[in-house]
């Protein structure tokens, strides 16, 4: 099995779901399969003492 890890981004605006949709398409069409979808919370600041940064990662798997 092969994996593929990729940020998504975390807001989405209705314009911003056709550019996601083409993301997943182009994905398929090299084979891969939407495997899940998680948010992940960064530190933010200098320090880790600003504020937290959250974005959503795509995981996609192929068998080899």
């Amino acid at each position: 099995m092969t994996y593929i890890v990729e940020p998504i981004g975390a807001h989405f605006a209705s314009k911003d779901l056709t550019t996601l949709e083409n993301r997943f398409n182009s994905r398929s069409a090299d084979g891969y399969r939407l495997h899940s979808v998680f948010q992940v919370t960064q530190p933010g600041g200098c320090l880790s003492l600003g504020r937290p940064v959250i974005t959503y990662l795509a995981i996609y798997e192929k068998p080899d």
